[in-house]
């Protein structure tokens, strides 16, 4: 019996990702009616269910009919549907009940559970993987060459009451990829499942390590990336010295199974070892860095959108000046964008896999603002994303903000921009995220000074806004107290409701609270203590949460000195 060989499987994946790519440009160029099919698909599909019923899916003909019939949804809305279905009960938000849960976290760290079909496992999630994968390959073949280091979470984190598995869809995605691209992964995804998440990177590090035909790296965050070569530098001994023996160090707590399996990939290779010191040796800093150890690094695959991009630069200075490949606008809830270029954020709408509607930032407060859809909104402009999938979530509010950058056909392509939720308001002054990290980025520059991590909390209570910031060592108290006034000025220069408000002194000047180093990673240990999963984990620019502030250590606040920058 013949089998394929490795360049069988690759010639399969080509053949079948050129395919997929076909239809997906076929459907972009007629993006109406390739949306008006989808709708009508999935409201025949579900239409006997409880919230079909409830909202009358028999009656619907046209958009106008679902767009009056049903209101727009967000998970509160959905979540009595969804707790019968939790309980095994069949056909409420589905027809039948869901395959899969994926599962996320708000700020409180409570899960959501967001249904997944085995229908929409198979098309939107493993379809638009797919087509990710292929463009890549077509972007840059050397890419697929080599082996690929990947971080992800669990597929399976625990199981609902009917017994039906929750967790990350970022996990699942690994379980059910190709199986010519899931050979090429240095780590093996039982290693995914390692409890603690220290002992987890140790064996990610030492397999990634011990590679060196090491051709992609990704994760979705790159704070994380960056992270991973902290550790790695940290613990360069350790690792080298078990790299050069063949061995994982036998103080590290994990079940035998993974261990054997990893322990299985090790051979001794002082060889490796002995280069990975040399790495050290010819680094100006003597530090261990994959610019170094992995030469034929051609792609780092991560988020670029949002709060994402201001660790990207950081995230270079251990990795070089890599092509970037987006991972697209891609949540628990939803797979919404492909990206199709390198060095790019933006991706086409998935209009096979999701409805799309949207309503302009400018008019979501209006008391009945105007729903577009997809060929209906405009370059440039800014929109909150709504979706109906085939999974269960109708005119779903995301709460998502994102532009458009152009259009494949006459469908859009989007960048995503930034939670809506991410807009603070003490006083009228409405701050978003966006213009906190244009003041960090724009402050670090006049400044020259470098923050590794920072937090802007809205306090009502003293009228202020208050940026929590660990700053890379060496700089003076002087530099840091150039920075606040930095911070303030432009601030006010890119929200002119917070000069007016300052000028008026309805607000307080900024102060920035100096952390102590190591701040991002207790942040990081304290939301994921809190229940949000170690792969969905960002950084939060901006809140009024006061229980995002607990792992902070202050040292000094800084206290802009005056408000003269308002008439700059």
């Amino acid at each position: 019996m013949k089998t394929n060989t490795p360049n069988d499987a690759a010639a399969q994946f080509m053949a079948q990702g050129q395919e997929l790519m076909n239809a997906f440009m076929s459907g972009a160029h007629n993006c109406r009616q390739t949306q008006l099919d989808l709708l009508r698909s999935i409201l025949q599909k579900h239409g006997h269910t409880q919230f079909g019923t409830d909202h009358n899916f028999d009656d619907v003909v046209t958009y106008d009919n679902y767009r009056n019939q049903v209101p727009l949804q967000d998970y509160d809305s959905l979540y009595p549907y969804m707790e019968k279905h939790l309980q095994g009960i069949p056909d409420q938000l589905v027809s039948g009940n869901p395959c899969y849960y994926a599962t996320t976290s708000g700020s409180t760290g409570e899960p959501k559970y967001i249904p997944v079909t085995t229908e929409q496992r198979s098309g939107a999630h493993k379809g638009s993987a797919m087509l990710w994968s292929y463009s890549l390959a077509c972007n840059s073949p050397e890419a697929m060459q080599g082996n690929w280091v990947v971080i992800v979470s669990p597929a399976v984190e625990g199981y609902a009451p009917d017994g039906t598995p929750f967790g990350s869809t970022s996990g699942q995605y690994v379980k059910d990829l190709d199986p010519a691209i899931k050979a090429k992964y240095s780590i093996p995804y039982e290693v995914y499942e390692i409890a603690d998440y220290d002992t987890r990177y140790y064996c990610i590090l030492l397999l990634g390590l011990a590679d060196n035909n090491v051709s992609l790296v990704s994760s979705t965050n790159p704070s994380t990336l960056s992270l991973l070569c902290n550790k790695a530098d940290d613990m360069k001994e350790r690792l080298i010295n078990d790299i050069r023996l063949g061995i994982l160090d036998k103080t590290l707590v994990l079940p035998e199974p993974i261990r054997k399996l990893v322990e299985d990939r090790l051979t001794p290779n002082p060889e490796r070892a002995n280069y990975l010191e040399q790495c050290i040796e010819q680094d100006e800093e003597h530090k261990l860095r994959p610019v170094h150890y992995w030469p034929d690094l051609e792609v780092v695959a991560t988020w670029t959108g949002g709060n994402s991009a201001t660790f990207i630069d950081k995230m270079q200075a251990w990795y070089g000046k890599v092509n970037i490949k987006d991972l697209g606008y891609l949540a628990s809830e939803i797979r919404g964008s492909v990206p199709l270029d390198l060095n790019r954020g933006d991706g086409v709408l998935t209009i096979e896999d999701n409805f799309f509607e949207f309503i302009r930032t400018d008019e979501i407060d209006n008391a009945n603002p105007k729903t577009y859809l997809a060929d209906e909104i405009e370059l440039g402009s800014q929109y909150y994303l709504f979706f109906t999938n085939k999974a269960g979530l109708y005119r779903y509010n995301i709460n998502d903000i994102v532009q458009v950058t152009g259009f494949v056909g006459n469908t859009p392509k989007i960048v995503f921009v930034q939670k809506g939720k991410g807009i603070t308001n003490i006083t009228g002054e409405k701050i978003y995220e966006k213009q906190v990290i244009g003041a960090v980025k724009q402050a670090e520059f006049d400044c020259q000074i470098q923050v590794n991590f920072y937090h802007c909390h809205a306090d009502l209570q003293s009228n202020q806004y208050k940026l929590y910031a660990e700053f890379e060592p060496g700089y003076s108290t002087q530099e840091h107290a150039e920075f606040a006034d930095a911070f303030e000025l432009h601030l006010q220069k890119l929200n002119l409701e917070y000069k007016t408000k300052r000028e008026s002194l309805r607000l307080q000047p900024a102060a920035v609270h100096s952390l102590s180093f190591g701040a991002l990673e207790k942040f990081k240990r304290a939301r994921i203590a809190g229940g949000v999963r170690e792969a969905q984990f960002k950084t939060v620019p901006l809140s009024m949460d006061k229980n995002l502030l607990t792992s902070f250590t202050v040292e000094t606040i800084y206290q802009s000195s005056s408000i003269k920058e308002s008439a700059a």
